[in-house]
Order: C-alpha cells, then structure tokens, then sequence
C-alpha cells in the first residue's frame, strides 16, 4: 500500500464472520451484515487478514499480520482488501476519513425517477408476511412428507400415471382443447395460484429444516404479472452443498409431486369435475416445473439449482465477467488476467454457460419489448419498446464499448487490434456498400401467344381438325361442337317469336290482342333479343385458332362423339413468335425494377439452359389474388401465400405482377423459375433502415 495513505479503518462492530462453503476444494468464509440482511463471501486468505485486523498504519499492519500468521502479507493484498470493505460498506468510515465519503457513494448509487420507473414496473417486489414462527411451529407437521418410502410412492405413482395417460393420449389432449375458454383460464388461474403457493412453502419449509431463517415471504411483480417469493437469503451460510441444493428445488419437487400424483388420479377418475381438476393441476405443474422453474438462464430455480450444483455463488455476474474477459481476449489478444481463476473445465462451461444467457436475454427481452408494445396504445407502446430494445440491449453494449475506449491505449498496442479492425471494416463494408444490385423474383416462362382450348358450355364433338403437335394457321376451326340443350333453347324461342308476330299480324281482328298490344310487342322484342343472343352462343361452338401456332397437351383419348364440359381442357395451341416471363415482385423491391432493364431465368430444372431477356411490364397496382398458381407456396412456388376457402391464393406480402420479354427458343410446356433482375444497388443498411422505417410510420399510423 502506497505509504502516504492514511490508516486502516475500522470495522463495523456488528459484523460477523461464518464458515462458508467449500469452493473448488478452498475454504470459504461469509462477512455477515445484519443492517442490509447481505452475505459477502470473502477468501480465506482475507479471512485471516480480518482475524487480526487492526486499524492504524497500514505499514505496522503488515508487519504485525506477517508475524502472525507466519507469511509475508503483500502491500497489494491489504489493498485490496481495503478497496472490497470501502466497496461494500463493512468500515465504519472509509479509508480517507471523510464522513462525506459514503455520503456520496449512497448518492451515486441512489436511483433516479426515470431509472426506477424503467426498472420498477418491470419488477418490483411487496413483502408481506414473517414467517419463521409459524414455519417453525409447523415443522412437525410436514416433516412426514421428507421421508424416503414417501418419495418412492410418489415416484411409482406417477410412472403408472404417465403410462394410465399415454394410453389415453387423445383423450388427454381433447381435454386440453376445452379448457380453451374464459372459464378454463380462470381454472388455470386459480390453480397456478395455489401451485405456487405450495411451490413457495416447499422452499421455506426446507430451508426451516435446514436451519435457515425465512425472513420474509411475499409478492413480486414481473411486467405486471403476480408472483410469489420467498427470501431464503440466510442459505448462504449453509455449508452442505446438499441442502442449500435441496433448498434451491424444494419447489419443484413440490410441483413435480403434485404433477404426478394429479396424473395418476386422471387416469382413474372418470369424467366429471374431479377429473377436470386433475387435469388443470397436472397441466399447470408439468409446465411450470419443466419449462419455466428448470431454466438455469433466467433467475429461476434451475439457475440456483445449477450454481449450488456447480459451487459458483453469483453464477451470472461472474460467468459474465469472464465472457466479456474472454471476448477482449479473442478480439484484441491483451494477455490480460481472468476475473478469476476457475479450473479449465469449469472455465468453459461458465462461457457456455455466459454466451447462451446473452443470447437467451436477447430474444427474451426483445420478446419483452414487443409485449410492452402490445400493452400499450401505440404512440406510447412505440417509444417504451424502442426505450427496452435501448435499455436492456443496447445500455450493456455500449457499456462494453466504454470499457474498450477506457483501454484504448492498450488496445492500440497488441497486432491483434488491428486484424480486428480489419474484419470489422470489412464488415462494415459488406453492410454499408450498395453491392445487392440483383433482385429475385419467382416466375414461369410461358410461350408469348397462347390458346387454351375449351368447350363453352357442356356440348358433343362433331368434328377435330387437328393432330397433337400439328402446325396450325390463325383462323382454322379447330374443334366443332353442338349442344342439343342450345339447339332446343333456339327453336323454342324461334316459336315464341314466331307466335308474338302472328298475334301482330291479326290485332286489327282481335279486339283481346288489341288491349294487349304493348305487353305482345315487349314479348316479341324479349324473343328477338334472345334469339340472337342464343345463335351468338351457338357460333362460339365452332372452336378458332386465334393465333398460329403448335397443338399441344390434346386431351387424352379425344374424339368425336366425345362430350365436354367448361372445365376440361381439350388441347393447348402455343404460338412460335417469342416467350414472356410472369413473375411477382416483392413490394420491398418496387422501386429498385423499370421497364428496360436486363434480366435473367434460371429454370428450376438444372438441366434446362437460361434465359436472358428484358422487363417489360411491371403492374402499377398489386395483386390480390395470385393467377399463376404454379408460384403459390402452396404448391412449392416462391411466392408466400395462403390457399383460401374457395381455391384461390392470396399473398401474405404485397406482390406485383412483372413480365420479362425473353430470348430464344419457345418452351414446349410451362417452366418454373427464377428471374434475375437487374435493379439499383442498394447496402444492407438501407435495406434494414427502409424496413424498420416502414414499420414505424405503419404502428404509429393511429
């Protein structure tokens, strides 16, 4: 310690030293503080600096330390030990002897109304209750329930449960499916509620057991949601690794029993509100032990179980500081020293252990910010999100980044720096850049003058004017068909026209058809009008090529006396001018396409050549409803869609229809495939900022 710094200080004569619990085969010792009700856990190095701690010189310390207990204590080792007591509040006054000194860490620690806000509606916790009397006078009672032929029973019924209900597998799961109301949520409510109550009671009961005072139990608020706690802050002190274990998952043995045994007695009982209420109770413990109390990455259960399980008290902060050592030490190589020492094995699964937190903690409060989104109305739910994603994802980033500007000195020195910035470059590059200049859209290729042969309406084959492959002119009747029900429907209405004019004819004779002369010249102009409608119909019956072209695709088996209907196909005639690419374009990449520039088809069959050719349409409006089926998801297509009830398939993005006129030889049948457009460049960067812009003038649209 450097000579000029003023004596040590004194401790605070409340304080206590307890045995604390084998680390890594080290003695470990607790500093227990009865004013914050904290347990600071310090080496046994520091434990025997502190059995003969005497305030004075530092110097005079270290000389009376070493002669008692027989080593050289270092300068840097008193130090340290002094900075951790100031750091924790354990002197009476700190080191420098300002009464103020403390004054102005409380004040720095303190925090301020936004800081709580953003933290306190997040979670924030309400004791309620003391119970170490009532869970000492109770003991007796629950104790029956530690026995070992107790847990074996518990253990067999719930294997003969899980079979009894594997059996019955269907059944179960339709019970599941009606509890999807109002009133089966209010029975998972009721039941989540005395779940974690008796979760909670199985915590203070064994920590009782144990010897560990339970000050209080209570209620914590996570996002607004009410949950139950229980403060066994005292198992601390327990040296047995197996009870502070058998504290730790005391509550989801609980639930796990009672999973178990609400298994077993659904599979017995018979149908009724009994059975119901196994059902719930089963569901609600296999869910809550399983999935959310066995998390180790969230401070669950599981977390403590883990840490217990492994010896490392404080397992998140510390698994964390050695993440953030060991990511300065790949990127810039500083041959720094870990926070601490852990064996090799250890190491690397406390940065395993580290690294899937962070990356869990990512998704979990994204996931949060978007629940706080939906919470709200959306100006408000808009700025408390982008405020999470700031706060609980951006705040630790940017802290870590402070830390390296801290260090930049040091940074700067070691080669490895350097590569880094090198692939952070070129990273920024690839992402920055305007190089994405190839736009992708799903489309087929199809012959550029195409006729598709069907009969109008239901009718007879009299006459085919056409072979398969066969090369037709414009204008060739290809297909001659008639439809006795036409033929009927134009002679009787030729007889209808034919008396509504003889009753014309003989009106000056009839005094009858006189008075009913407008209604007989409103009939005879109703057959006329008919008449020529139903011989526009009959003419359709004569099937003409439109186009020249080639007959492909005959229906299979077509002849004539055959009858058709409006839904079958008879031939494809396809036009030998050219071939058109239809596709649909993304709305996102609208602007980047004009009529004029390049493009290329990469046929989904490999064994097929490309297509090079250039945009000639793209629509002004987009598409409800996709026309080329063959691109639907549905089908396999690039273009994502939903069928709907009546066999159509609507996009679930915006799409417009583009048409590429190609090069080349006509294909024979329709080609799937891929169009390579060239567009305007566009980075990465632009891209993520248009779309999150998007967004935000879509939510803040109210």
């Amino acid at each position: 310690m450097d000579p000029s710094a003023p004596s040590l200080p004194d401790l605070r004569p409340e304080l206590t030293l307890h045995d604390g619990p084998l680390r890594f085969g080290d003695k470990n010792w607790l500093i227990y503080d009865p004013v914050r009700h904290r347990y600071f856990q310090i080496s046994h190095a520091a434990y025997e600096l502190l059995r003969v701690w005497k305030a004075g010189d530092a110097n005079v310390f270290r000389g009376h330390a070493g002669i008692a207990l027989g080593r050289i204590v270092e300068a840097a080792e008193v130090e340290a030990l002094c900075k951790f007591l100031y750091a924790s509040n354990l002197t009476v006054c700190p080191p420098s002897d300002d009464p103020l000194n403390y004054a102005r860490q409380i004040k720095g620690q303190r925090q301020g109304l936004w800081h709580r806000l953003m933290h306190n509606y997040l979670f924030f916790r309400i004791p309620v209750f003391r119970p170490h009397r009532f869970l000492e006078f109770t003991l007796p009672l629950v104790l029956p329930l530690y026995s070992r032929s107790l847990f074996w029973l518990v253990f067999c019924l719930t294997a003969v449960g899980l079979y009894l209900t594997s059996r019955q597998w269907d059944a179960f799961v339709s019970t599941f499916l009606d509890f999807l109301s109002l009133q089966g949520f209010l029975a998972y409510g009721a039941s989540l509620l005395v779940l974690k109550i008796l979760h909670e009671s199985g915590h203070a009961y064994t920590a009782t057991r144990a010897g560990v005072r339970v000050n209080t139990m209570g209620v914590a608020f996570m996002l607004m949601m009410p949950i139950l706690y229980t403060d066994v802050t005292d198992a601390w002190k327990l040296k047995s690794r197996r009870d502070k274990l058998g504290i730790a998952g005391a509550g989801m043995a609980v639930e796990l029993a009672i999973a178990g045994l609400a298994t077993f007695f659904w599979a017995f009982l018979p149908d009724g509100p009994l059975r119901s209420v196994m059902f719930v109770m089963a569901t609600t413990s296999w869910i809550l032990s399983l999935i959310v109390n066995l998390n180790p990455l969230m401070r669950f259960d599981g977390y403590y179980l883990l840490a217990d399980a492994w010896g490392v008290e404080n397992l998140q902060g510390r698994s964390f500081a050695l993440g953030r050592w060991k990511i300065r030490e790949v990127l810039f190589d500083l041959d720094a020293s870990p926070p601490e020492n852990f064996a090799r094995r250890m190491r690397f699964w406390l940065l395993v252990y580290a690294y899937a937190t962070w990356v869990y903690r990512l998704f979990l409060f994204i996931g949060i910010a978007l629940l706080v989104y939906h919470l709200f109305f959306k100006a408000a739910g808009v700025i408390l999100f982008a405020v999470e994603i700031f706060w609980f994802i951006g705040r630790p980033i940017l802290n870590e980044l402070s830390e390296w500007w801290k260090m930049k000195d040091t940074i700067v020195a070691r080669p490895r720096s350097w590569l880094t910035v090198g692939l952070l470059g070129l990273l920024v590059a690839v992402v920055m850049v305007p190089w994405r200049t190839t736009v992708y859209v799903p489309a087929v290729v199809v012959a550029r003058d195409e006729f598709e042969v069907f009969a109008p309406r239901v009718a007879q084959v009299v006459n085919v004017n056409f072979q398969p492959e066969q090369v037709v002119d414009r204008g060739l009747r290809l297909v001659g068909l008639k439809s006795p029900e036409l033929d009927f429907e134009i002679e009787t209405t030729r007889q209808r026209l034919a008396l509504s004019e003889a009753q014309l004819r003989r009106i000056a004779g009839d005094a009858r058809d006189r008075e009913e002369r407008t209604v007989i010249e409103q009939e005879l102009t109703r057959s006329r009008e008919k008449l020529a409608d139903l011989q526009r119909e009959r003419s359709t019956l004569e099937l003409v090529v439109p186009h020249a072209g080639v007959v492909k695709d005959v229906l299979r088996g077509f002849r004539v006396g055959d009858w058709v209907d409006a839904q079958t196909r008879i031939a494809r005639v396809v036009g030998t001018e050219g071939s058109e690419g239809h596709g649909y374009l993304h709305e996102d990449d609208l602007w980047k396409i004009e009529v004029g520039q390049s493009a290329l088809f990469v046929p989904e069959d490999p064994l097929l050549a490309k297509i090079r050719g250039r945009v000639a349409l793209v629509s002004e409006a987009g598409t409800d409803a996709l026309h080329i089926t063959y691109l639907s998801s549905v089908y396999g297509g690039g273009v994502p869609a939903d069928a709907g009830s009546e066999g159509g398939h609507t996009p679930r993005a915006g799409q417009y229809f583009v048409q590429v006129d190609l090069e080349g030889d006509v294909p024979d049948r329709v080609v799937r495939g891929t169009l390579l457009l060239d567009g305007y460049a566009e980075s990465l960067m632009v891209a993520g900022y248009r779309r999150v812009m998007q967004v935000l003038v879509r939510e803040m649209n109210f």
